[in-house]
């Protein structure tokens, strides 16, 4: 009967223990938590005022007058805007003009082969 309630006594002071260091590691973890916490809030704050500097430095009235002084651009006039439609219609009549191909020396590289396009017909 001693050696039962000798081994019940070092088990209750053992579980003591292991709940004491459980406590312990619960109070360091939650002021982890607090001091991440408080981080996130700093930084939070911080790109607030960030975002509040963009706003103010990206307005038109401020970049306007700078872009006239330092780079020389002027407003955009109603001749330069174009819709949409009209749009894909000029950028397809645009044609690319390359310069003639000229005869390739013997000390240069080949000059690529011509490739002859083939026109697929649909709906047959």
């Amino acid at each position: 009967m001693r050696k039962l309630t000798i081994i019940g006594g070092l088990i209750v002071v053992v579980l003591a223990v292991a709940v004491y260091r459980a406590k312990l590691g619960a109070e360091e973890t939650q002021g982890e938590i607090d001091t991440l916490s408080a981080e996130a809030s700093s930084i939070g704050k911080d790109i607030a005022v960030m975002k509040a500097e963009e706003a103010y430095l990206t307005r038109p009235e401020r970049i306007g007058p700078i872009a006239r002084q330092k780079l020389g651009l002027e407003q955009a006039t109603p001749g330069q805007y174009t819709a949409s439609e009209a749009l894909s219609r000029r950028l397809g009549e645009e044609r690319l003009t390359l310069p003639p191909v000229e005869e390739a020396s013997p000390t240069s590289a080949p000059a690529p082969k011509e490739v002859k396009s083939r026109e697929v017909q649909s709906g047959q």
